[in-house]
Order: structure tokens, then sequence, then C-alpha cells
């Protein structure tokens, strides 16, 4: 893969070590804050809403401006942003504005680096090994999954709320200073400074146009993960408060079935990055969200944080396995020049269903406390999703094996696309 991608990877999961610990205290702080199922739904979304306003803004800034500094500048501004968070929290603030404020301004920062992230991996690797590439950025993700949320839970229960924001900013700090030393090659840097004299708003209808009006493919990937993202979000948002609330899980045993999560995620990616060298991807994107549907619905049945554990570790399997695949559609059909501007929409629309599904699930658990008819709504949904899938675009791409698709040779990303699977 090359010095370059691994100094990437490794700047990727410091950061995410950190981010998920803090992904599990916020809502633990809130929840012990409140009690409430609302509150802690509210967290979610306030994470999530950045990325309806600013998820095209960052796509444009990915494809105008060197990524790179883009992503350093992210990381100084997470860490910014996350200290003033713990200092609140130690301080003893026990009223909520300025924690969903702090929380707001953090996921501001996400919409804007993810697009130039995701973007930047095809300059760092040959076109034939995107699979693994993403496979190992998903792999490691949740690989410090496993062992993030049971740190988290064992930090929020020895230190405090605090100790474990603290680290979070930590994490950002070091993930700027393994990213400096990386550089994309100089013609896709220079390829990216024409865009420099047109309108911003020119290069948000260039990048809206391809999404809508250029790829049936990369659109559908686009609408299908914001439906599955709203049915899976039913369950994600109020997992912590149905684990406290139904349960009475403590703050260990979330982090274990946490921990179980990251397990399922980390075997998605093995399974994505195999099957895309064997299948074509859309049908392997199709039965994974199939598979993804059986394991929420088997949510009802489980009980103890092993068995709610193996049956979002089968969730988070599945999901492993479609995102790999999305992902390494989206890089070899989208041009290099339109990379960032049309992952940043494509995210910016999938993420569009996370807020709204965040309230849904905190409306309905305060009016009606079921959790489980969220579980049936979630699993029967995937099953809709993978359903009409089948019979679109998406669900009928049939590029050749990864493996073939060259004739075993490397391509530059941008310059060498796989024949039109129309």
């Amino acid at each position: 893969m090359g010095r370059r991608y691994w100094l990437l990877l490794s700047a990727f999961l410091a950061s995410s070590l950190g981010t998920w610990i803090y992904r599990l205290a916020l809502p633990l702080l809130v929840y012990d804050l409140t009690g409430s199922a609302l509150g802690t739904g509210l967290v979610y979304a306030m994470e999530y809403l950045p990325y309806v306003a600013l998820g095209m803004l960052g796509g444009v800034l990915a494809d105008r401006v060197d990524r790179r500094r883009l992503l350093v500048l992210g990381d100084l501004a997470s860490a910014a942003v996350t200290v003033l968070l713990a200092v609140i929290v130690t301080a003893g603030v026990r009223q909520l504005w300025p924690i969903y404020a702090l929380a707001f301004l953090l996921a501001c920062v996400d919409p804007l680096y993810q697009p130039a992230f995701r973007s930047i991996v095809p300059s760092l690797v040959p076109v034939e090994r995107l699979p693994q590439a993403n496979a190992r950025i998903h792999m490691g993700e949740h690989a410090v999954n496993m062992i993030g949320p049971v740190a988290g839970g064992a930090l929020v229960v020895g230190l405090g709320h605090q100790a474990a924001i603290y680290v979070d900013a930590g994490t950002f700090l070091l993930s700027a200073l393994l990213i400096l030393p990386v550089r994309v090659a100089r013609g896709v840097v220079t390829s990216r400074a024409t865009l420099m004299g047109r309108s911003m708003l020119a290069d948000m209808q260039e990048g809206i146009g391809f999404l809508f009006r250029g790829d049936k493919v990369v659109l559908t990937t686009a609408l299908a993960t914001a439906a599955c993202n709203f049915a899976v979000w039913l369950l994600l948002a109020g997992l912590v408060y149905y684990l406290s609330s139904y349960h009475g899980f403590t703050a260990e045993e979330i982090g274990v079935v946490y921990a179980f999560q990251g397990a399922g995620a980390v075997l998605g990616a093995v399974l994505g990055s195999r099957l895309l060298r064997r299948c074509p991807p859309g049908p392997v994107i199709c039965w994974a969200v199939v598979a993804g549907g059986l394991s929420m619905l088997a949510m009802i049945a489980a009980r103890g944080p092993v068995l709610i554990g193996l049956a979002w570790m089968g969730q988070f399997a599945a999901a492993g396995t479609s995102i790999v695949a999305v992902a390494t559609v989206r890089q070899l059909l989208v041009p290099d020049h339109l990379l960032g501007r049309v992952l940043g929409m494509a995210r910016m629309v999938a993420f569009l269903s996370i807020p709204l599904a965040s309230l849904a699930t905190g409306v309905f658990e305060q009016e009606a406390r079921n959790a489980y008819a969220l579980m049936v709504a979630a699993g029967v949904g995937w099953l809709a999703i993978a359903a009409v899938m089948a019979n679109t675009p998406l669900g009928r791409l049939r590029l050749p094996a990864l493996r073939d698709a060259y004739g075993g040779r490397s391509a530059p990303p941008g310059e060498c696309r796989p024949p039109d699977p129309r």
C-alpha cells in the first residue's frame, strides 16, 4: 500500500479511538443528567445535522484545496472544540445547552473533513487495491472500536466523563501530526487547482449534476444508504437508553455490546474485500442488506450483553460488507476532479435521515416505550430496501471482478475506469 497510505490509516485510527470513546461518554453523560430517551436521542441529532448543511461544502473544499492540509486543519479544530467540551464537563456544568452546542460544533468539522479523507485514498493506492484499502480503513476503525468502547466505559466509571473527552482531544492532535508528512501526486493537485478560477456555486452545481443526472448507480448508493441509515438509527439512537433502561446494563456491559459491534464491522470489512474479488458488487450489497435486516430482527429475542452483542455483530458485519462495496463502486465510477464533491453530496444525502431517525426514536420511546416495535421496523425496513435495490441499476451492477478489471495492471485513479455497467 505504501508509506503514505499507512500514515493516513494510522491517523484515522488515532482519531477513531478517541471519537468512539467520546461517542459513548457523551450519551451516557446526557442520560445521567436527564434520564431521558429524547435527550439522549437529541445528542445524535446534533451530531448528524451538520452533514445536511455542510456536506456539499466539504466536497467542494476537497476538490479545490490541498486535501492533506484540509485534514490537518480539521483535526486541529476538532481538538480545540473537544478540549472546550471537556473543560465545561470538568467545571460541573449541568445545563444541557452548552453540551449540545459544542457537540454540534464538533460535528460541523466532520462533513468538511470526511470528503477530503475519502477522496484522498484513491490518490495513494493502485486502483486494483481499492477494495483492500477501503476494507482496511473500515476494519481498522472498528477493530479500534472493540477496544475503545470497553476503555471508554472503564474511563467513565473510573475517572468520569471528562477523562474520555480529554483522550479524544489528544487523538485528534496525534492524527494531525501523522497526516502532515503525507503528500499526493503533483498532477492531482495541479488538476484541482484549475477549479480555483470558478465560483464555488458552479463547482457545487457540477457535483450535483453528476450525482443526480450523470450516474444512476452512484445516486442509488446515496438514496439506499439514506434509507438504511434511517432504519438502523431507529435502534442506534436509542441503544444506550435501551441497554440502560430496559436491561439495567452498566457502562462496562454497554461497552461489551459496542465491542461486539466493532468485531462485526471488522468481519464485514474482510468479507467485503474478498467478495468483491469474486462477485459483482450489486448482489454483494443487496445480500448484505438482507443479512443486516435479519440481524436486527434477532435483537428482539436477544437478552444479556453477549446475545445482544452477537446480534449487533451480525448487523455490523453486514453493514461493513456493504460499506466497503459502496465506497469502492463510488471511487471507481467518479472521476478524481469530481470525487470530493460527489462523495460530499452523497454523504449529505445519506446522512439526512439520521437526525430524523434519532428524533423519531426519542419521541416514540418517550410516548410508547416500545423499543421492540422499533426493532421490527428497522429489520423489516432493511429487507424491503434490499428488495427494491435488487431492481435498480445498483442491484444489476456487473462490474468485472476487480482482480481482472484492468488485466492485472495498475491504473492511476481518474485515468482508467471499468466498463460502463449499464
